[in-house]
């Protein structure tokens, strides 16, 4: 059970709250054999809203995860993850490196990312990677159908281990964006080009960090271009042997949704901690800021756009646990988004938890 103060993230009079049963079922399964393993990971979220008035009371999503993992001989291996989500009247999508990123609400959705990816231990020291990836975008609503997309993901990485605890990394990764409808001139299409370098270290056992970094050009389908840094960069802490404090930041370029605008500059910055109180009771905070400016004004729309406009949003997550019997735990969670938009509305929104959770 909770309460949701804002469950249609308006603002000023417009704000509706309500009281939420929340019902979250979920399924793993791990297979290991001898040189392959199989995972799946499914997950279904029900919250339905018992004062939510306008349309439906609940939402729904469903998550699933395909992991697939085989080792040819001690220098191949191959890779395959897919990732399907069906969001029914969804608020939050989550990309890049776990930071939950807040997209203009579309209404209902199909999403899927597949990637596949071929490993080969060149040397004792050098290690090749070549990959692709897939994602597929379909929404239900026939007003915005125009940003159904395939998004390709091809790429190479040549790792060299620089020591036992360093892992230096050249990176080269095309971004292949084809829209369901492009607009005039297949304005909304591109091409991405990134290349990066990325180094992880192991300051020592507990603390070790990464770092990518580089540049990417994107070429338009109606020939506008673009160019952006990309950086990422993470730190884990583990201070005590029951708690850990994680820190990361990120900068790229992002095909955007938002109508008029071809893509967004994003910068994700977070910090997450967790640390076992007892042997029973865990603590957990997590703090995320998003920031993204939208770039290449599409100005043959019938409709007024804005120059380079801008999206800020805040999220502060708290949440303990506390584990009755091997079975059963008892759940706690608050959360806080803050959102300020030059396209949408601004709004807070809070919401809170407590439940229980059976595990067999």
């Amino acid at each position: 059970m909770g309460y949701d103060d804002n469950v249609y993230s308006a603002n000023g009079s417009r704000k509706q709250g309500s009281t939420t049963t929340t019902l979250n079922p979920r399924l793993f399964l791990n297979i290991p054999l001898d040189q392959t393993f199989l995972g799946l990971r499914y997950s279904y979220d029900w919250i339905y809203y018992w004062e939510r008035t306008g349309g439906e009371k609940y939402d729904q999503n469903h998550s699933a995860d395909l992991i697939f993992s085989h080792r040819f001989n001690p220098r191949i291996q191959l890779d395959l993850t897919d990732n399907f989500r069906r969001g029914i009247s969804p608020a939050l999508v989550n990309i890049a490196d776990g930071v939950p990123y807040i997209q203009q609400e579309q209404g209902n959705y199909f999403y899927n990312n597949a990637t596949a990816t071929l490993t080969y231990n060149l040397s004792r020291l050098w290690t090749l990677s070549v990959y692709n990836g897939w994602e597929y975008w379909s929404y239900d609503n026939s007003a915005v159908a125009s940003q159904d997309r395939n998004v390709y993901s091809p790429g190479a990485a040549l790792n060299y281990l620089l020591s036992p605890v360093t892992t230096l990394g050249i990176n080269f990764r095309m971004g292949i964006v084809d829209y369901r409808d492009p607009r005039t001139n297949n304005a909304l299409n591109s091409t991405t080009e990134t290349a990066f370098l990325s180094l992880s270290h192991a300051f020592n056992p507990q603390l070790s960090g990464q770092i990518s970094a580089g540049g990417g050009v994107t070429e338009l389908g109606d020939g506008h271009n673009s160019s952006s840094p990309y950086l990422t960069a993470g730190l884990t802490y583990r201070y005590a042997p029951n708690g850990t404090v994680t820190v990361g930041t990120s900068y790229f370029l992002y095909t955007s949704d938002s109508y008029g605008y071809r893509n967004s500059d994003t910068l994700a910055t977070y910090l997450q901690f967790c640390h076992a109180v007892t042997q029973k009771l865990t603590a957990r905070v997590a703090v995320s800021y998003i920031h993204s400016k939208y770039n290449d004004p599409d100005f043959s729309l019938p409709t007024t756009v804005q120059s380079n406009p801008s999206d800020d949003s805040w999220r502060l997550n708290l949440g303990t646990t506390y584990v009755f019997t091997r079975w059963l735990q008892g759940e706690f969670n608050y959360e806080f988004t803050h959102v300020t938009s030059d396209l949408s509305n601004a709004f807070d929104r809070n919401r809170v938890w407590v439940g229980l959770r059976v595990t067999y």
